[in-house]
């Protein structure tokens, strides 16, 4: 009888055994599914307008003037939680308006647009997937730019960015830099995107002026 009650025993502890290694080994495979991997690198393009202007203590009497940004970018995620840092390259313009009486086209609004090349080396931001199709994001990073060409214009008057120095005593700074603060919505691969720049550098010589531009853009990631 004891030797019955013992083989018994034995088996059932073996059995047991047997079934505690399949659960085991289920909610391991359980917990390695569940990790969630990095998503890959976004690439994108994004155009759309921009609403330039000037700050700074110089700019009171300076108003803003329409122009427009494109750009060519990447997203590239850091962790698995939303993190990611990102470059782009762009086409844009910076500039401002004045309205008043008076000087070159006499009763006529003074306009200055220039067009620039713009590098953003890097971004840093966090994206939030609301669900399988929504997400939003906020980004802040920092910017350079160099402007390849632009016209001051009044009335009949126009000139060149290049020439400015013929006319004025005070230069235009074709060189840009500083930083740029952003917000945006995401559905699917389609993206609006809110983005504030802010120039460090002064856009006119001995006039305490600096460029600020708020973009909004359409963009497709691809």
């Amino acid at each position: 009888m004891k030797k019955f009650l013992v083989a018994a025993a034995f088996a059932f502890l073996s059995v047991a055994g047997v079934q505690a290694q399949i659960v085991s080994s289920r909610s391991v495979n359980v917990r390695t599914t569940e990790v969630k991997k990095p998503k890959t690198t976004t690439w994108m393009v994004r155009g759309g307008m921009s609403v330039n202007k000037f700050v700074g203590d110089g700019a009171e009497d300076t108003d803003s003037k329409i122009g427009y940004d494109v750009a060519f970018s990447f997203q590239k995620p850091i962790t698995d939680i939303g993190l990611f840092w990102g470059m782009e390259f762009a086409l844009g313009t910076r500039g401002y308006s004045i309205k008043e009486d008076g000087g070159y086209g006499e009763g006529e609004d003074f306009k200055q647009t220039s067009h620039a090349f713009r590098w953003s080396p890097f971004t840093l931001g966090y994206r939030y997937d609301i669900n399988d199709k929504f997400a939003v994001d906020a980004h802040l990073g920092a910017f350079v730019s160099v402007d390849y060409v632009g016209k001051m214009k009044q009335g009949d008057f126009d000139l060149s960015i290049g020439d400015w120095d013929q006319w004025y005593e005070d230069d235009w700074n074709r060189f840009d830099a500083g930083m740029a603060l952003g917000f945006g919505v995401w559905y699917d691969r389609f993206n609006l995107d809110f983005t504030w720049q802010r120039g460090f550098v002064d856009a006119i010589s001995d006039w305490d002026v600096y460029t600020s531009n708020l973009m909004l853009r359409l963009g497709v990631a691809f």
